[in-house]
């Protein structure tokens, strides 16, 4: 892998708007211009218009999807990381964009041993030859965040030692920042933008790096999980070292096993692959539906198998969580595709989604009827669950219909987990394992006993309202009474309009003070006032000179808005 090396870091303002222009003119240079030109980016990242509308013929060959890799590639990690994020969302991502988005999951560039080592050296307080009796300086894996090595403690265990690339933070920060300012460029400017949310999906990915960004976040969760399957000896959980986990720094157990991708070495040692495949969807199902907290990235490269069949998960930087009551909303859905109930999953999926407009629920009924029409006719063998559930997405998007983004990560893992599973063994049926957990939730649901809690637990709220109203009826209607209770309206979508406006009165006063300095400067040049400079008086020339400047700049300023 090609070494990295270091570099100083620049004064913040400088370097934003260095990294600013060099988005712009990347993007520029993949195709995007258009789009940059029609969100007004030129705008803040005062570059001329013509480089974003220059047709680059470079690419031209490349399918947009193709393009957009290259380009969030080059970008670098802030991007290759929303890459990746985006890759998990195809409520929102066009299906022929999610492989090659998913392209970006590969390894990247290595950063030399030395610096790692200062790294954790800063971390820990210690040089990397007190914490460890040895250390191997080639990495075993390179990520767009950090970089894994191999070491041995001093107490003889072999870990993996997971450390964050040096000045990553830094840059995320200024691309983070570069990116709210774009999303929120082209909500204002581009009528799509608005309506897949853009600056909320920013918000979101943003929430989510910065929880990638705390090494001590992820060797919570690995902890997390871990009790979680305690008691189930076929899942495998990497211990963590908390003495030696810091924000940039995490220590966990090092995992002897086979990718689970390699099918022909499993064969080859003699692996069950049916079983295997049945352990990795139950854990999958388990974690989401029994305990709410799922890994939510589970490609084949965080998954291994250890000796006796046994399924071990890594990466823990991205992880779901769902509350008790999504749980029995999906338990619900999934168990009305398994009995193929077209009403009852379009019930399922309007408790699941929120709506972006108007959603007419007869136009949505006959488009899921003719969903499950096709699949009711398939042999159960050529059953996609994953392709039926990307299917679905596309329907509800179709219909102004959004799943929330945590129960999109979870279909998206299990779209995932599905086709792990159908490598391992082709004629794997994954409705039949899903169906169980689904009902068992439920069943668990409408136990007499949790009826009865939940009846206690409405009760009681009933019980506290009841004291409560009375108290909070005088509150209201004495403030009601003293006037301070204020009714207060908020004007949504008159804030592009307020500044082309503030624009346009900006404007008309320079004008006008412009025509003011031109006819207030010919009657001092007529009037000949002194003092005088070659017969003309020198008041009108300097008048002269300042309306000249105005007006250049107005002309320039009138140009670059289009």
């Amino acid at each position: 892998m090609p070494k990295l090396t270091s570099t100083g870091i620049a004064h913040p303002r400088i370097r934003r708007i260095k990294r600013y222009v060099q988005v712009v003119r990347i993007l520029a240079k993949y195709g995007f211009g258009q789009l940059l030109d029609d969100a007004r980016l030129w705008e803040k990242a005062n570059i001329e218009r013509r480089i974003l509308r220059r047709h680059p013929t470079e690419f031209a060959h490349l399918t947009r999807a193709e393009r957009v890799h290259l380009a969030f590639e080059e970008l670098g990690p802030t991007f290759i990381k929303i890459g990746q994020f985006l890759s998990t969302r195809p409520d929102l991502v066009p299906q022929d964009f999610i492989p090659e988005l998913e392209k970006l999951q590969s390894d990247v560039a290595t950063i030399p041993s030395d610096l790692i080592k200062a790294v954790i050296c800063s971390e820990l307080g210690r040089p990397v030859e007190e914490i460890f009796a040895s250390f191997d300086d080639e990495p075993l894996a390179a990520a767009s965040l950090s970089q894994v090595h191999r070491a041995t403690l001093k107490t003889g265990e072999t870990v993996a030692v997971k450390v964050q690339r040096p000045n990553v933070a830094a840059l995320v920060a200024v691309d983070l920042e570069i990116m709210r300012s774009i999303s929120d460029s082209m909500e204002r400017h581009l009528e799509r933008a608005r309506m897949v949310n853009l600056s909320g999906l920013f918000r979101e990915f943003s929430v989510n790096i910065r929880k990638e960004l705390n090494f001590k976040t992820e060797a919570n969760h690995l902890r997390r999980f871990a009790r979680n399957f305690a008691e189930d000896p076929t899942v495998h959980i990497p211990t963590t070292y908390p003495e030696l986990c810091t924000r940039r720094v995490l220590v966990m157990e090092y995992i002897q096993g086979i990718n689970i991708s390699k099918t022909d070495e499993l064969v080859r040692q003699g692996y069950d692959l049916k079983l295997i495949a049945k352990r990795g969807v139950d854990v999958a199902l388990k974690s989401a539906f029994e305990h709410g907290f799922f890994h939510a990235d589970p490609h084949p490269g965080n998954i291994f198998v250890l000796p006796g069949n046994i399924i071990c998960l890594l990466d823990f930087g991205m992880m779901g969580v769902l509350s008790a009551r999504d749980r029995d909303s999906l338990a619900k859905l999934v168990a009305h595709i398994a009995d193929l109930d077209e009403k009852a999953i379009m019930r399922a999926v309007l408790d699941l989604s929120e709506s972006k407009g108007v959603v007419r629920e007869a136009e949505l009924e006959l488009a899921l009827s003719s969903l499950v029409q096709e699949y009711a006719t398939l042999p159960i063998r050529d059953w996609s669950l994953g392709d039926f559930l990307r299917e679905l997405m596309g329907i509800t998007r179709a219909h102004h219909l959004r799943f929330r983004s945590h129960l999109v990560w979870l279909l998206k893992a299990i779209a995932t987990i599905e086709d792990v599973a159908h490598r391992l063994e082709p004629d794997f049926d994954i409705v039949s394992s899903v169906a169980p957990h689904a009902r068992r939730l439920l069943r668990r649901r409408y136990s007499p006993l949790r009826q009865f809690r939940e009846f206690r637990s409405t009760m009681i709220d009933l019980i506290d309202l009841a004291k409560d109203l009375p108290g909070e009826t005088r509150a209201i209607l004495r403030q009601m009474k003293e006037g301070q209770i204020k009714i207060q309206f908020e004007h949504v979508g008159l804030d592009s309009m307020r500044k082309t406006i503030d624009r346009a009165s900006n404007r008309l006063s320079i004008a006008m003070i412009l025509s003011a300095l031109i006819i207030g400067s010919s009657i001092i040049v007529l009037s000949k006032v002194p003092p005088m400079v070659s017969d003309i008086s020198a008041i009108g020339i300097v008048g002269y000179l300042i309306a000249g400047v105005l007006g250049l700049w107005l002309v320039i300023s009138i140009h670059r808005s289009g």
